[in-house]
């Protein structure tokens, strides 16, 4: 059985002059989740580690140095699935934790351990102050919020700010005009799906959610069927593993983690469940009719029978960065995938794919 892991630094705007640096960091977090599959980590492990590792980079949206909301404050959304068991895990608006992916993979782990007493549930979702709470009580680092505020980060705040206040008091359909940096930040949510060498596959997203968000909103990265969905393999069922990015409203009113995976199982062709998906569940959705653009990224795996595995990407965003790599690559691969000369962000859709 092929292990198989790849990783999304976003679905948005990713200029070229960063590209290198996206490529870098996409190949070496793919090499060391390589080298945990071969220790004998689990899916539910290397998926949480590699987004770990994605939070910690001040490239994405997410973990240090992601957006704030509208106070100035940082607030995260995070979850992880594994295809099993089915098991979910999430926080939402979650702040003092550096690493929030490791709040949600705990409350996977604990889910799929010993039960409660007196009947009791574990819990899959968590937020706010109470997220926090778990993550202290269960050994997950925390610290002020401040520390995680990056002097970039702070920053893009004053830029926005300054230009909502000034979009308040003149005009207030004028659109924010914002820099080439700053748009490279709005959407940089990341995402991971990992299948181990057992066929277990687990996916996960984080993101710092959309600049000057109100405070206490919860985004698509902690809502069950937005933003990560897996599945493993069955009798009769293709194996399917998919992770989101975009905007976040859009992502969670079509519920585009679950319904893509469910499109993808029911085609043969994994392309077309991808695209039919895109098509009818998203651009064409009717939960989405009174928005004019229309903004999302989907990364998703699909394990066939006779254990071939399928790697698919589309995004109705300018760009999307992808990496991915498996037991029979010796290097990671990595894509940056942009819409074509005269594709309109919010408008048009591609996508790509490999069979390895």
């Amino acid at each position: 059985m092929s292990c198989f892991y790849l990783f999304l630094p976003g679905a948005g705007y990713h200029s070229t002059q960063k590209k290198d640096a996206y490529v870098k960091l996409c190949k070496s977090k793919c090499l060391k989740v390589s080298h945990l599959l071969k220790k004998g980590w689990g899916a539910v492990e290397c998926v949480a580690e590699a987004v770990k590792c994605l939070e910690d980079s001040v490239l994405t949206n997410a973990g240090m140095g992601y957006n704030l909301n509208l106070s100035g404050s940082v607030e995260c959304d995070a979850s992880v699935m594994e295809g099993k068991k089915l098991m979910f895990g999430a926080v939402g608006a979650i702040s003092g934790v550096k690493n929030p992916i490791e709040v949600s993979a705990s409350l996977v782990t604990r889910q799929l351990g010993d039960k409660l007493s007196l009947g009791r549930l574990h819990p899959s979702v968590l937020v706010g102050d109470g997220a926090k709470q778990w993550a202290e009580e269960n050994g997950i680092k925390t610290l002020e919020t401040r520390h995680l505020i990056t002097d970039d980060a702070q920053k893009t705040y004053q830029n926005h700010k300054r230009e909502l206040d000034i979009v308040n008091e003149r005009d207030a359909n004028k659109k924010m005009k914002l820099s080439e940096q700053e748009e490279e930040k709005i959407q940089d949510t990341v995402g991971a799906i990992v299948m181990d060498t057992s066929g277990n596959i687990a996916t996960a997203v984080s993101s710092g959610g959309i600049s000057l968000k109100q405070p206490g909103r919860l985004g698509p990265a902690a809502t069950y069927g937005a933003g990560c969905w897996a599945y493993n393999q069955r009798p009769g069922k293709a194996g399917v593993g998919t992770s989101t990015s975009g905007s976040g409203e859009h992502i969670m009113k079509t519920l585009l983690a679950r319904e893509s995976a469910l499109s993808i199982q029911r085609e043969d062709n994994a392309s077309l469940g991808l695209s039919n998906c895109f098509k009818n569940n998203f651009l064409e959705s009717e939960f989405l009719e009174e928005e004019a653009d229309k903004l999302a990224g989907v990364l998703a795996l699909k394990q066939n029978e006779g254990d071939t595995v399928e790697v698919l990407w589309g995004h109705t965003t300018d760009s999307m960065c992808v990496g991915y790599m498996s037991s029979s690559l010796k290097k990671p691969k990595v894509v940056m995938s942009r819409l074509p000369e005269g594709g309109i962000p919010g408008k048009s859709f591609t996508m790509s794919g490999v069979s390895i």
